[in-house]
């Protein structure tokens, strides 16, 4: 078992808060220059899922995916995080978005051209990364969410899915692609990444653009209001999937987003009644989109 003095505390007096999503916050400091400082939320901050998150991301770097370099794992009390390379002057797609509102056209097609190269990028078998298949079959026996009906019938979705051994992000969505001042672009908060088929990635970008886009947290991480999502949305799809009738393909995607909730639930779980039965009726809703 991993005990807490293997990794090295941080004086977080050394850092200064610089932004924060949903799972953890930002740090940098003048005494550490070119390094980048995340501290992992609390509730999700468990040392198996920061090293998860670590181990992914090095795998990303050292296959070729472009993100920043990651250098070591560090605590900050009870709490873990890691620290990696500073991309000076970077704006996630989604703050860009926000800043120029006209531009986000040209963000989305941005985006798209990214992860349509991410998603044909080859991941060896000696990197160790699990396909999605797995983490998806072990969600679909245990998960609560689901029902008599809809577990024989997504595990049927998921055994007859195409299974590449090419990149999956795990958190595709536009807070996590960032661009320098030179317009590179970096992929950020790899820890979910694995090998699979690229409609779940897009399935959970569908979700938090247009299912979940009227919730105000959504429109807190993304920077963008619900229309702003939506026209992102359409966008996107034209030029990832050449599809001029978003409403077409989203019906298409469908079953896909079901299987998104699953994974999510499974990934952080929660046994509150009420959650389980939201997600519950989420899932039939999506499984009978004509």
């Amino acid at each position: 078992m991993t005990t807490t003095h293997h990794y090295p505390q941080v004086d977080i007096r050394e850092w200064t808060a610089v932004g924060a999503g949903f799972n953890g916050t930002a740090y940098i400091s003048h005494l550490h220059p070119g390094r980048l400082l995340k501290i992992v939320r609390s509730d999700l901050g468990k040392l198996e899922n920061v090293e998860q998150e670590f181990k992914s991301a090095r795998k990303a770097y050292e296959i070729g995916i472009p993100t920043p370099k990651v250098y070591a794992i560090v605590r900050d009390g009870e709490q873990y995080g890691y620290t990696s390379q500073i991309i000076e002057g970077k704006k996630s797609i989604a703050r860009l978005c926000a800043d120029q509102p006209g531009r986000i056209p040209e963000y989305a097609a941005l985006m798209a051209r990214c992860g349509k190269q991410l998603h044909a990028t080859p991941i060896p078998a000696d990197a160790y990364i699990t396909p999605v298949k797995e983490h998806l079959e072990k969600a679909l026996e245990s998960s609560g969410v689901l029902s008599e009906k809809t577990r024989p019938q997504l595990l049927s979705l998921v055994r007859q899915m195409p299974d590449p051994s090419t990149c999956l992000h795990g958190d595709f969505q536009p807070g996590n692609l960032i661009v320098s001042p030179e317009g590179k672009h970096y992929w950020i908060d790899l820890g979910w990444l694995s090998t699979g088929f690229p409609m779940l990635d897009i399935a959970h970008l569908y979700m938090m653009l247009v299912e979940n886009s009227s919730i105000p947290a959504v429109q807190q991480l993304t920077h963008m209001t619900r229309e702003q999502m939506l026209a992102f949305w359409d966008c996107f799809v034209k030029e990832y999937a050449g599809a001029e009738d978003s409403a077409t393909f989203n019906k298409t995607l469908a079953p896909y987003a079901a299987l998104d909730i699953v994974l999510s639930t499974y990934n952080h779980p929660n046994d509150n009644p009420q959650f389980i039965a939201f997600f519950r009726s989420r899932i039939a809703q999506l499984l009978t989109l004509p």
